[in-house]
């Protein structure tokens, strides 16, 4: 046929159909600075981890992210985290203070303007150890000492001339408001691209250092982690009670050191093969119940090295919490009367997530045989 002509551009096999220039990417970008921001918070969790028996970190409350030094809100002091994920030249003093123009009139303040707002005669302001503002670009601020180059700048570090243009532009913008000395610009360690598997890598050298030697499988650890971060990062109530704040929005060392400690175990199943058969020997079970409760049992273990949320870590704690406060019981009187003492003291919530009453019983009994194997 003549005129015809094979169209090469459309036929290939295997072409991408949807190859063509994309006219948003605004959205994926939005998404990428929405997880770093996420990614550093878990960053500073493991470094806190690493450091402290006790913190609490928050995501998306006052600011980015907080940390408190403490679970107890009479001992606890704050770091608070603005974190910036922007590619752009090294922001100086007069980006850190100009006000945007905008037509919408939306932004009112400068960058350190806004930043400074949200601590200003909060009845949490003297207890604030530092506040950060966490930039990716890095800061451009002349040095009090020439020379050096810090990735975290105090505002002792900064050049008497640099100091005086800041706060004079504050004055400015906010009134007479002296800045804080708790005021720090800081550059971050953690790279703009990769940061996940970054996170992972911080993961398993936390775990080297807690439990040397111990199998981990750190990007099961990574999910549950982050996951909950999402999680509690999407709470946007207020709580006027500390310990509802800390439940719904934080995470702690108790927290991480449970996810940690739950997939770092050594043990297999055939561990337990013998003792189990001697369990439900014990209790006198028609086989039936032995072979349903064995079914469970299996399902229980492969839940607490596979399953990845922070529930069922928590539903573990709690059976875990039963067996040790009965555990005498069961070695001067036996399997029958513990598993009854065990039952009693299990919260219903726990209970309830745990389906039926053969799962609790597998549930109880593999954690009673874990801890008879620690011994």
């Amino acid at each position: 046929m003549q005129g015809a002509q094979l169209d090469t551009a459309n036929g290939s096999p295997g072409r991408n159909p949807l190859a063509a220039a994309q006219r948003e990417r605004a959205g994926a970008q939005t998404f990428e600075k929405y997880e770093y921001q996420y990614h550093w918070a878990l960053c500073r969790i493991l470094g806190a981890h690493e450091n402290s028996d006790d913190y609490v970190v928050f995501i998306e409350l006052h600011e980015d992210v907080v940390l408190a030094t403490s679970t107890d809100e009479s001992l606890a002091r704050f770091e608070f985290n603005q974190v910036k994920n922007v590619n752009a030249t090294p922001w100086n003093q007069k980006k850190l203070t100009s006000i945007p123009k905008s037509t919408t009139k939306k932004i009112t303040n400068s960058i350190l303007g806004k930043m400074l707002q949200g601590v200003r005669k909060k009845p949490f302001f003297e207890k604030l150890n530092s506040l950060d503002l966490v930039a990716t670009c890095g800061f451009k601020l002349p040095p009090k000492t020439d020379g050096l180059k810090l990735s975290i700048i105090s505002i002792g570090d900064l050049h008497d001339d640099c100091l005086k243009d800041i706060q004079a532009a504050i004055n400015k913008e906010l009134g007479s408001y002296p800045i804080p000395r708790t005021l720090r610009f800081i550059t971050p360690d953690l790279a703009t691209s990769g940061f996940q598997d970054i996170a992972i890598g911080r993961i398993s050298k936390l775990v080297d250092v807690k439990a040397p030697g111990a199998m981990c499988n750190a990007s099961t650890i990574y999910r549950v982690l982050i996951d909950d971060l999402h999680r509690k990062g999407t709470v946007a109530f207020d709580f006027t009670d500390w310990s509802n704040l800390i439940k719904n929005k934080g995470t702690t060392h108790g927290d991480v050191e449970r996810v940690i400690s739950s997939y770092t175990e050594k043990k297999g199943f055939e561990v337990f093969e013998k003792d189990l058969d001697d369990i439900l020997k014990d209790l006198a079970l028609k086989s039936n119940k032995r072979i349903q409760v064995r079914r469970a049992f299996e399902r229980y273990h492969n839940a607490v090295r596979l399953e990845r949320s922070l529930i069922a870590i928590d539903n573990q704690q709690a059976v875990k919490d039963a067996v040790e406060r009965n555990f005498e019981v069961f070695e001067r009187q036996g399997v029958i009367d513990f598993m009854k003492l065990a039952l009693e003291v299990l919260p219903e919530a726990t209970k309830k997530n745990l389906v039926d009453l053969e799962s609790i019983h597998a549930a109880i009994i593999y954690e009673l045989l874990s801890k008879c194997h620690e011994k």
